[in-house]
């Protein structure tokens, strides 16, 4: 008696056995009821761990400009740069700039709120100081979850900023750490993974994720799952590649909707228990199939604008949810 690859998949999770690598592999040639097997077994996962709720996150640029990083997929990359992508630079927004961004970004339904900038890291204790100020202020004002994307950053500082009401640390490993020397080469992979490390010794809750379509193998996509996985963080952000012009990816061929929402499906199987979020390029990549991303493992958005391109108006996301009978979830203190 042959049993369906989603039962098998099921099986081995309800075991806590790794699935195998040649199974995850699988899922990418599936179609028809087989896949929208997987797809619902996907979704079952995500109803058992995460419940109906939906996590939104937005985020604020809040420092621009060329970083001397050569990251292939970033429009702020020291490569960019060098091609004339002109890109404004700022210095770090003010403490009531940041603050101000926060409110509105409750007010269209985020839950959760990610101060960014650009650069290998803040150390500069000025910009340290009016970070953990608009962290405060957040936490005291808006009622918020305060969270931050600062690039790699040291032990010290990032407790420094948990004691400050930090909550959530972001940065991501991008892609797997075969891959990564063909994405970055000023940094490394392990640097990466030092700096979610240091930001869950300091008692951050941390969100690490991936970006797919940057000419990986399907492979890759799996080792990312597992990587991740292994690093035992909170939230898992899948980013779709949305090309950049300027930058050496910028004619990368583009992913279909199906090749997303199959990664969605694999990221959730290998991490059944996680927040699994649909994050930048969801919009270029997806495009009519947006709403599959919550019904393919997927309990999460990002709400708004990213750091270089456009998202949607977050009016339709909230129109999202409600049409598929799902609720967003609120700030828990």
């Amino acid at each position: 008696m042959s049993f369906s690859l989603a039962f098998q998949i099921k099986n081995l999770i309800n075991k806590g056995i790794e699935l195998p690598d040649d199974m995850l592999l699988s899922i990418y040639e599936a179609s028809g009821s087989t896949l929208m097997e997987l797809f619902s077994l996907a979704l079952e996962l995500k109803e058992k761990y995460a419940g109906k709720k939906v996590n939104f996150c937005s985020i604020i640029s809040a420092k621009t400009g060329i970083c001397s990083e050569d990251c292939a997929f970033c429009g702020q990359s020291a490569i960019a740069g060098k091609k004339g992508k002109k890109i404004k630079v700022n210095t770090l927004l003010s403490v009531s700039e940041i603050v101000e961004a926060a409110k509105i970004a409750k007010n269209n339904g985020a839950n959760e709120f990610s101060i960014v900038t650009s650069g290998t890291s803040i150390n500069n204790e000025n910009e340290l100081s009016i970070i953990a100020n608009a962290v405060k202020r957040i936490k005291e004002e808006v009622g918020i979850t305060p969270c931050a994307s600062l690039g790699l950053m040291k032990y010290e500082h990032l407790l420094y900023l948990k004691n400050c009401g930090l909550e959530v640390f972001h940065h991501n490993i991008e892609t797997s750490s075969d891959f990564f020397p063909k994405i970055c080469s000023t940094h490394s992979f392990a640097d990466n993974t030092r700096t979610v490390k240091s930001a869950k010794k300091a008692g951050l809750k941390v969100c690490s994720g991936v970006i797919i379509g940057m000419g990986e193998s399907r492979l890759d996509r799996i080792r990312m799952a597992k990587e991740i996985k292994e690093l035992d963080v909170d939230n898992i952000p899948v980013n779709f590649l949305n090309p950049i012009q300027g930058t050496p990816l910028e004619n990368t061929e583009e992913l279909t909707p199906m090749e997303c929402l199959k990664t969605l499906a694999i990221f959730r199987f290998v991490n059944p228990v996680k927040n699994i979020l649909a994050q930048g390029g969801r919009e270029y990549n997806l495009r009519q199939l947006q709403p599959l991303a919550l019904m393919a493992g997927a309990n999460g958005l990002l709400l708004g604008n990213y750091l270089l391109t456009s998202g949607r108006n977050p009016s339709l996301d909230m129109e999202l949810i409600n049409d598929l009978g799902l609720e967003k979830a609120g700030y828990v203190k």
